[in-house]
């Protein structure tokens, strides 16, 4: 084929729509590859690519059948872009167990399934379907890989495998070694063998640092693709990112203050001695309930609906919308939050659209489709249920009301807009709670940045990255959450 394709006698000029030509480059890895992985940044169209090299393997490996698995809110998604690029049947799988099983037996050429369906359907899977492709998309469901799910979807049996993510590594190295693992065991060999070579251990066996992470990269290089924004920067819109500080209400900073004493209190004893398991848990939801009053005490006591982000938000919708036109993402990880935008967008007499973890799966299909094909719908209003794996190219503005705690989730929810086939600007807007461990939050983010561009891209010096683990690493984040004193800061790239 690859012969046909210099010679001219063949092209990958199949699917409805052409292809850019890294995203050509990424089908023939995909399909020549067999077991690979596609960890381009998000946005550049990894669904496409991988719906061209199924195309392609039917063409010319007589593949029949394909199991793409995802997470449930992407499959109406995948049906979409399948019928936009191709004439191939879909079958969604749904329903109770039986039905599901009597769905394996009925002809089609992809069948959309997603990670619980594996857990509870995998020998019949293997024994009924048995597919030639088996795609993982937004694979870091399986990072984890003492999970469960992560255990049954690596016993899935097929000739093809491709994982798709933009973030196979996040945290953590054994996070890539879990993606890796499904593709090709042979590469890293047993975990015990993966962690005495890639990291420091101490006298106990604890892992204390990193090593050879130069040698992980080479390791991996074989199977994975993986192509930046940057890199192909000229096909996409220019996106300009602005973080706006938003300063807290007196009793917005009273309440967050009674928070960040318990914390605090906390902090001290672990300079003395590990906490219990119940005091860590009890730090883990203060810490979190600091993050909400970032936002608003709504979040925690709903006779409480101060929020200063609100009016710094309405001015924002109205310049972004009455004067520009715009259709704008606003995220945040608590639905509550988005009541109170729900509440502002009413009183603006500005159509939106609902998407949060309790809106019923066909409810947000419906959701969707009314924000992409309604001009009066103009937000799009979701928790992080909303931020993998849509394609919203109909924004062309995002908002985060609030700050993840991990820098790929910041991505995801702009590379809703900010991804192939956008041809406007993309504005995004950051609220920041200036003075807060939102504000301090800045600053973790972009280490947890330096991990990834290493291993991944080959960025900065490998040697130099530290692993932040331990008791004493755990502590000096902490501190740098709890810090008093802020520098105010604009950023704006």
């Amino acid at each position: 084929f690859l012969k046909d394709m210099a010679e001219g006698k063949r092209s990958l000029e199949f699917l409805r729509f052409p292809l850019y030509r890294y995203q050509k480059e990424g089908v023939l890895h995909l399909t020549f590859g067999e077991r690979t992985l596609l960890a381009d940044d998000m946005g550049l169209g990894k669904t496409v690519q991988a719906i061209g090299a199924c195309e392609l393997l039917r063409q010319i490996r007589n593949v029949e059948r394909v199991l793409v698995v995802s997470p449930v809110s992407l499959k109406s998604e995948w049906e979409e872009q399948i019928s936009k690029f191709t004439n191939l049947p879909t079958r969604v799988i749904w329903g109770s167990r039986p039905v599901r099983l009597r769905m394996y037996r009925e002809p089609s050429f992809f069948y959309l399934s997603n990670y619980e369906q594996i857990r509870n359907d995998l020998e019949e899977i293997n024994r009924i379907l048995a597919p030639d492709v088996v795609i993982l998309d937004e694979a870091q469901r399986i990072k984890n890989w003492q999970t469960k799910t992560a255990k049954a979807v690596k016993r899935l049996s097929s000739p093809y495998a491709f994982v798709l993510t933009g973030t196979p590594l996040e945290n953590r190295i054994d996070e890539l070694y879990s993606i890796v693992e499904f593709l090709d065991p042979q590469i890293f060999g047993p975990l015990f063998r993966f962690n005495r070579e890639y990291y420091v251990l101490d006298e106990k066996g604890r892992a204390v640092g990193y090593k050879n992470l130069d040698s992980m990269r080479r390791r991996i290089r074989p199977i994975m693709l993986r192509r930046r924004k940057e890199e192909v920067e000229d096909q996409l819109p220019q996106r300009t990112v602005n973080n706006y500080f938003v300063t807290m209400a007196d009793e917005q900073r009273e309440r967050y203050d009674e928070y960040r004493e318990r914390v605090a209190r906390l902090v001290a004893i672990t300079k003395r001695r590990s906490l219990t398991r119940e005091e860590f848990e009890k730090l883990q939801k203060w810490l979190a309930c600091m993050r909400m009053l970032c936002d608003t005490p709504f979040i925690l006591d709903q006779n409480c609906r101060i929020c200063p982000k609100l009016p710094e938000l309405a001015g924002i919708l109205e310049d972004m919308i009455s004067s520009n036109g715009k259709k704008v993402l606003v995220f945040s990880e608590w639905e509550r939050m988005l009541h109170l935008v729900r509440d502002l967008a009413e009183e603006m007499s500005l159509g939106f659209a609902w998407h949060t973890g309790s809106v019923p799966q066909q409810k947000r299909r419906q959701e969707i489709r009314r924000f992409k094909d309604d001009p009066d719908c103009v937000l799009f209003l979701s928790t992080d249920s909303g931020s993998v794996g849509l394609n919203l190219q109909e924004a062309s503005a995002v908002v985060n009301l609030d700050l993840p705690w991990n820098p790929a989730k910041l991505e995801q929810r702009i590379a809703r807009a900010w991804r192939k086939h956008q041809t406007k600007p993309v504005n995004v807007v950051n609220f920041v709670c200036e003075g807060s461990i939102e504000h301090r939050m800045l600053g973790l983010l972009a280490q947890k940045r330096q991990l990834a561009d290493g291993v991944l891209d080959g960025q900065g010096d490998l040697g130099a990255i530290k692993m932040p683990s331990g008791r004493g690493a755990f502590l000096e984040r902490l501190e740098v959450l709890m810090e008093t004193d802020t520098t105010r800061v604009r950023v704006t790239g």
